[in-house]
């Protein structure tokens, strides 16, 4: 009798475990895998997916939610698979093809991700999704131009913090300057490390010149010092000049800045009290225009434009100066500048070469010929008179916080005076 019961209780348990009162319904496990998918558990709603799929094949919308949860996964082939395998019967439904080329940009594949929103948008215009998703494709490759056209489009539309904040990004990477251009202008981001050109400093300087045609040499001193304010940088000078026998004390500054695509500039200003030689005042400025803004391969380019304003007591002189700078490899950089007066017609013509080695390394060379000089700090250098100039220098580091700026010059003012010197420069950096 034991024996039978026992035999009962084996046989009952037997069928309970082989009963389907505890599967669960295909409803059920869909149903699970939306919630693992809102939980962002996306491995157990693969699981869960993929089980329900094995009964219901069919069922396309499901197949399309493993391939969104997979796609978070990083496992692309395999949802680029599953949404390929939809298209083959769904040709025309725009939400897979939207997915297919989201995945294929995460990918990489920004070619084959812009030709499948494009072929949406070719159907349906105003499909917000595909203007998104093909928004930021152009982005992610570079074509910052025709992406900000489209965000800006969808901004008025959509308000999304995130959409802003891009617009203000491309509107930031097309003001940037190319890596050439910025290996003169003192603007953009701050550095970690002192680096050329320096914007936060304090030069001490001194040079002397001397003269022929019994001319009293020429002792100037300099005291400069520069601090950058956000992309800006902003520069000062006090320079005590002893030059043909008398003494000025001329103050300047200049605020150099980004302006718009590819360019640059700087307004100057100078002023000196009870002058002798040197301007009452002076304002005026520089425009660089990178050409790499109407295209990448004339990135090379940086024309240019200033404008100088100067009065020397009764008499005021305008100074027009085009120019133009040819960028090489290796941080090699060639100006070329014209200073014209154009009252007097007096012109020179400037030719600089520069070469960078390293961040905080820099050789010059220069030559000028015309009938003025390039650096007009009395009414002697604008005078009509035939003239050549040769200058050179380097900048070289001596710490961490310490830098050495020499140059050495010659000018050759035909029978007026010859002048020749140089300047030696200590750079304090913070």
């Amino acid at each position: 009798m034991r024996t039978r019961l026992v035999g009962f209780l084996l046989c009952l348990l037997g069928c309970l475990a082989s009963s389907p009162v505890g599967a669960q319904s295909p409803s059920d496990t869909l149903f699970e895998a939306h919630r693992h998918e809102a939980a962002k558990e996306y491995r157990e709603a693969a699981d869960d997916y993929r089980r329900y799929l094995i009964g219901n094949p069919e069922n396309d919308e499901a197949r399309a939610a493993l391939a969104r949860v997979l796609s978070w996964q990083k496992q692309y082939e395999e949802a680029v698979a599953l949404y390929e395998d939809i298209l083959s019967r769904h040709p025309v439904d725009y939400d897979v093809q939207i997915a297919l080329a989201r995945v294929k940009a995460w990918q990489g594949k920004l070619d084959e991700a812009q030709a499948g929103y494009q072929s949406v948008l070719q159907e349906e215009p105003d499909n917000l999704d595909a203007r998104r998703g093909l928004a930021d494709t152009l982005y992610w490759k570079r074509d910052y131009t025709e992406a900000l056209r489209l965000y800006e489009d969808l901004s008025s539309t959509a308000d999304e913090p995130d959409m802003s904040q891009r617009i203000e990004t491309i509107k930031a990477e097309l003001a940037a300057l190319t890596p050439a251009q910025a290996l003169r202008a003192p603007v953009g981001t701050d550095r970690m490390r002192p680096a050329l050109p320096f914007r936060d400093y304090l030069k001490i300087g001194y040079s002397h010149y001397g003269y022929t045609h019994s001319i009293p040499d020429e002792h100037n001193g300099l005291v400069e010092g520069a601090t950058s304010i956000g992309a800006r940088t902003l520069v000062g000078r006090i320079e005590p000049i002893s030059r043909f026998g008398s003494q000025d004390i001329p103050v300047s500054g200049e605020l150099y800045s980004q302006l718009w695509e590819k360019a640059w500039g700087y307004i100057g200003a100078l002023a000196t009290a009870n002058p002798s030689f040197s301007p009452n005042v002076s304002f005026g400025g520089e425009v660089f225009q990178g050409l790499g803004a109407a295209h990448p391969t004339l990135s090379f380019l940086e024309p240019s434009f200033g404008y100088r304003h100067m009065v020397f007591g009764a008499t005021s002189i305008d100074v027009v100066i085009p120019g133009i700078t040819i960028y090489f490899p290796y941080n090699v950089w060639l100006t070329e500048k014209i200073y014209y007066v154009p009252p007097s017609g007096a012109a020179t013509f400037s030719t600089q070469l520069t070469w960078r080695p390293a961040d905080r390394l820099q050789f010059f060379a220069s030559g000028s010929f015309g009938t003025s000089s390039n650096n007009i700090r009395a009414a002697q250098d604008f005078t009509r008179i035939s003239s050549f100039i040769i200058q050179g220098g380097a900048i070289a580091p001596l710490s961490e916080r310490l830098s050495l700026e020499t140059t050495a010059y010659y000018e050759d003012r035909d029978a007026s005076y010859a002048r020749r010197g140089g300047a030696v420069n200590l750079i304090i950096h913070w």
